[in-house]
């Protein structure tokens, strides 16, 4: 389906050009912030919630003319990859080509998460997003993207992914997920984080979230509380899954254990991990091989030093089935449980693997 932004592609193993290519490891375990533990918050009964509906949205935005931009940005049609049959691996000036638009794509990411409070709505972020990045002099990766309305992606509880802004204001205990990313020059950044909704206050009390922000600790209602709890937990699973398959990547290792690794932090949780939508490769095409399954599979490909993609679980608190809304973007659970998602950008170097997309 041309039109989904996260390619459902079979694997791709031909021949790979090996290039010369450096970059310090950096320790992503030092970087992650700890997770909470999944026994702290046992699995609750699942909060009921208000199934999520399309609002109205605005116009489309428009990017200054002298941003440069990428090819599918004025008429919605993206073009054939030039390299359908090989997995790009990035030289020295590459490398640092997507670290700058990945480490901008982060930046915007960060600021996004800021702005998610109750009352805001993702039309409002959006924008807010939309004029951070043209700021920046770069462009919205998702905006025209095949035709792709809007400047962010904003998934909301049961949606997984791919959800357009709009009028609805968020709402206390909305688990929300940013999806992120930028062209600049001439490459592509991409990344995407999950949050909850009002929860936080200024004192720590009960320990922080995974930007260090506070956790709320006091509830005026006690299915408050349980609806906080149960967002937390998978939230923690999401990103827990995430690092877990990062820990898989290096020279030498194969592909496979990344969708093994997420698939054992899922299952550890009682969640499921999402099996429609993958990572990707990324360049100066937004989407391109390899193409990363978040589960269990038997797909072989030895990475090497220079490739450069996403690694980007959607996980959910039931099955993992989902369906498209009319929009023909909006993907949500069948059974409407809620999601989280996060990603990362990662290189995989001569001796390890780089997070281009780590928080400063």
């Amino acid at each position: 389906d041309q039109r989904t932004m996260k390619a459902v592609s079979s694997q791709v193993t031909r021949r790979i050009k090996i290039s010369q290519s450096r970059r310090q490891l950096i320790n992503f375990r030092q970087a992650s912030t700890a997770f909470d533990s999944k026994d702290v918050y046992s699995k609750p009964e699942i909060h009921e919630r208000e199934p999520l509906r399309p609002y109205p949205l605005s116009a489309m935005r428009t990017v200054p003319g002298n941003i440069v931009r990428p090819p599918y940005a004025d008429t919605g049609e993206v073009p054939y990859s030039l390299f359908p049959n090989q997995i790009l691996l990035h030289d020295a000036a590459s490398v640092k080509k997507m670290s700058r638009a990945a480490r901008l794509a982060r930046q915007v990411l960060d600021y996004a998460c800021t702005l998610a409070k109750p009352g805001v709505t993702t039309d409002e972020i959006d924008e807010a997003v939309h004029e951070e990045i043209i700021r920046r002099g770069a462009y919205p990766s998702p905006l025209n993207y095949h035709g792709f309305p809007k400047s962010v992606c904003s998934s909301i509880n049961e949606v997984i992914c791919h959800g357009i802004p709009d009028a609805r204001p968020l709402q206390f205990g909305d688990i929300v997920s940013f999806d992120v990313s930028c062209f600049i020059g001439g490459v592509h950044g991409d990344n995407c984080a999950t949050v909850i909704v009002g929860d936080e206050q200024e004192k720590d009390e009960i320990g922080v979230d995974w930007r260090g922000v506070p956790y709320l600790s006091t509830f005026d209602k006690p299915e408050d509380e349980e609806m906080l709890r149960s967002g937390r937990r998978l939230v923690h699973a999401a990103r827990e899954s995430l690092y877990a398959a990062i820990e898989e990547c290096g020279p030498g290792k194969c592909l496979t254990s990344v969708g093994g690794a997420i698939q054992e932090v899922s299952d550890s949780y009682g969640y499921s991990t999402v099996t429609k939508y993958r990572g990707h490769g990324i360049s100066s095409e937004f989407h391109t091989a390899p193409y990363v399954k978040h589960y269990r599979n038997n797909d072989t490909l030895e990475l090497h030093p220079g490739m450069i993609f996403t690694i980007e679980p959607m996980i959910v608190e039931d099955a993992g089935d989902c369906f498209e809304w009319a929009d023909q973007w909006t993907v949500a659970t069948t059974d409407g449980g809620m999601a989280a998602q996060f990603e990362h950008t990662v290189h995989i170097t001569e001796d390890g693997v780089e997070i281009l997309t780590l928080p400063e």
